[in-house]
């Protein structure tokens, strides 16, 4: 899918690790590429709060973990004795790694779909970031939930890296790609590059809610294709 960047540069917006493949993979093919991180997250001080909604679960309820970050809080505040369903394959992963086990995931690692499949029962207990998309709350008090949502971490968007160099990229004759998987990403590369610069790049989003910011943001006319095999994000 992205031969079309040969020659090119690539702009890549995630924390490197969550990058690691898709930079081995583009460098292979010959594309410099610059890391950008724009989205940084932050874990709470006190997570009494968390623990203190986990511990008021039974064990027919669900607690729902959409993020790694969220799986590190989670494991902070203690042991579920409820049922716990992640978001995708890296959040089980991580929930795995704190000794967790996890009773369910959707067949596609996104919000939407976890709430439409998660298996009905009375309450939910969603822990997640404090910019978190309200996709998955509302279609599950849809479906007839009772649902908390608990701040189990805060993202910060803001740009580090190689800022210079993405500018210098954006502003050469050079094709440019620039990956974004979240409107926090948007939202922070907005704040430290001109749009004009930004306008001049391809973007490769992970969904519609990126793909909006994206053209409210950087431009109408922006060229933007679909990201293959992101990891889900489930915050602005």
């Amino acid at each position: 899918m992205y031969e079309s960047l040969r020659g090119g540069t690539a702009i890549l917006t995630r924390a490197p690790e969550d990058d690691a493949s898709l930079a081995s993979l583009l460098r292979d093919m010959g594309v410099v590429v610059i890391e950008m991180p724009c989205v940084r997250v932050e874990p709470l001080g006190d997570v009494s709060p968390l623990a203190s909604a986990m511990a008021a679960l039974t064990e027919g309820d669900w607690l729902v973990v959409t993020s790694r970050p969220g799986a590190d809080a989670v494991a902070r505040a203690g042991r579920p004795r409820s049922r716990v369903a992640a978001i995708g394959a890296s959040t089980a992963a991580r929930l795995h790694d704190h000794g967790i086990a996890v009773a369910f995931m959707p067949s596609v690692a996104s919000g939407e779909q976890l709430a439409r499949e998660l298996p009905l029962t009375d309450r939910a207990l969603l822990a997640r970031s404090d910019r978190a998309l309200p996709d998955l709350p509302a279609i599950l008090r849809e479906r007839g939930f009772s649902v908390r949502e608990v701040v189990a971490y805060r993202t910060v968007a803001r740009a580090s890296g190689d800022v210079a160099g993405a500018r210098v990229a954006l502003a050469s004759a050079r094709p440019v790609a620039i990956f974004c998987a979240s409107p926090s990403a948007v939202e922070a590369l907005c704040a430290a590059i001109d749009p004009a610069l930004l306008a001049r790049a391809t973007y490769y989003v992970s969904g519609p809610t990126t793909q909006r910011a994206v053209r409210e943001r950087v431009g109408e006319t922006v060229r933007i294709a679909p990201m293959e095999e992101v990891m889900h994000v489930a915050h602005r």
